[in-house]
């Protein structure tokens, strides 16, 4: 693999990518923006006006970029150094991660209603029981993230209700939280990582994800 310097000289300049920003409140948020190239390893990543508060970004936190290139993307870990100004971010590329050290098995964009919820055990007198409802924007046999009106109260032991295409019933699952990103309106992207699943479940989760793939493909080489 090559060195992550010549991985950012490789990059087109003003190229498109989104960028898991760490908050000083312990949440991700998810934006848009454009990678401005300087001095590699170091680059600025660019924002619309007002996307970005400066205040809320937790300088020298390590976050994950996703860059735009040709007809593919290229997964890094980054550096926030500093906010330059309020449009910003002064950042420094620390290695390049390949898809398959991110996750355990492949994820396929699906659209398809999912309900979180917790029921607190005997001895946790303080937790109450929610349920959220929202929507997937992916989904892999280990794993899925999802869009929902409000942030999860909890971040262990959550039920996942997720209503597959062409099944009656939905898919049931334990998870866990692993990241949450702020998006404007009140609307939160939550990453879970399936703790507990049936087998039987977890290949109804993987064929459905092949079957989605498929038809992704076929509808691409049509529209080609």
């Amino acid at each position: 693999m090559a060195g992550i310097t010549e991985i950012i000289n490789q990059l087109n300049d003003n190229a498109m990518a989104t960028v898991d920003i760490p908050l000083k409140e312990g949440e991700d948020q998810r934006l848009n923006c454009i990678l401005k190239k300087a001095d590699a390893p170091s680059f600025d990543l660019v924002f619309a006006p007002h996307a970005l508060d400066g205040t809320t970004v937790e300088n020298a936190g390590n976050c994950r970029l996703i860059v735009k290139h040709a007809d593919s993307s290229i997964n890094l870990n980054i550096r926030i150094d500093t906010v330059k100004n309020e449009r910003t971010l002064e950042c420094t590329a620390l290695k390049s991660i390949s898809p398959e050290s991110m996750r355990e098995y492949f994820r396929v964009m699906i659209s398809t209603p999912i309900r979180a919820s917790y029921r607190p055990g005997p001895r946790e007198t303080k937790s109450k029981a929610w349920e959220i409802s929202g929507t997937t924007i992916d989904l892999s046999g280990g794993g899925v993230l999802a869009l929902f009106p409000e942030k999860p109260a909890n971040t262990n032991r959550i039920q996942l209700e997720i209503d597959l295409p062409g099944q009656q019933a939905p898919v049931l699952c334990m998870a866990r939280v692993v990241r949450t990103y702020r998006l404007r309106k009140n609307r939160f992207q939550v990453a879970f990582n399936i703790t507990e699943i049936e087998g039987k479940a977890r290949d109804i989760i993987i064929s459905c994800c092949l079957q989605e793939q498929r038809r992704q493909l076929r509808n691409k080489v049509r529209v080609e």
